[in-house]
Order: structure tokens, then sequence, then C-alpha cells
């Protein structure tokens, strides 16, 4: 069931983020960039599931686009942490609002308590998983 709704999920990702030339996962590399600041290749790999070199190239691709910049880092010659630029931010927000439809959708016949129970389910597997949501 968890296989079929994440293959189902990414679809309906990949179909509201196409319209702005990005892939689900130059999407999700963007939203970990939009919430986490500057990340290097290694740290943004880990937080989106990607290998490094996965990543290098939706991270290549990003940039080509104009909707990251990398720099070198002052303290260390080989890193270069990726940022969003101010079109990369943009094109997150839209891409953002339709991700949010998509979700709204799948939730709409859910009522409020459903919808909580089921949120905390996920959550509560997340964690038991080690795989996020650390709790405070």
């Amino acid at each position: 069931m968890v296989a079929r709704l994440e293959r189902a999920v990414r679809k309906a990702i990949n179909e509201q983020v196409k319209p702005y030339g990005l892939t689900t996962l130059q999407y999700t590399a963007l939203s970990v960039l939009g919430a986490r600041g500057e990340l290097s290749n290694a740290q943004l790999a880990r937080r989106a599931y990607m290998t490094p070199q996965s990543m290098s190239e939706v991270l290549d691709s990003l940039e080509g686009k104009g909707l990251i910049q990398r720099i070198v880092h002052p303290g260390h010659r080989r890193l270069f942490p990726a940022t969003l630029t101010a079109q990369g931010r943009k094109v997150l927000a839209a891409c953002d609002e339709a991700v949010d439809a998509v979700e709204r959708e799948m939730l709409a016949d859910l009522n409020p308590q459903q919808t909580a129970a089921l949120r905390e389910g996920l959550l509560t597997a997340v964690r038991a998983l080690h795989s996020g949501f650390p709790e405070h």
C-alpha cells in the first residue's frame, strides 16, 4: 500500500512540476534548499534520499536553469554549497502551490479526524525507520 501511494504521489508531483521544466527529483532538491537554506551536495543528497552522484547531476541541471547558484565555501575550496536564486524561489513557490493542491485532492475524502490520524500514523512510521522528524 505504501509503495503504491508513493508511486502515485511521485507521478502526481511530476505532472505538477513538469510545466516548470522540473522533474520530481529536481523539485525535491529545490524544496530541501528552500526549507534548509545553503547546503552542500552531500547534505542535499542525504536529505533527498539520493546518491551524491545523482544529486550532482540534479544540481548541475538546476544551476543551468538559473534556479540555484553554487559558490566556493570560504573555509573549504572543494565545497560548493547550493542556494536558491530569486528565480529558484519563484519557481519553488509556484510548484509548492501545485503540489499542495495534489495533497488537498488526495485528502479530500477524509474528515479532519481522519486526516490528523493519517498524519500522525505517517509521522510515527517515518520516525520508526529513523528517516526524519526526530521527536523534540
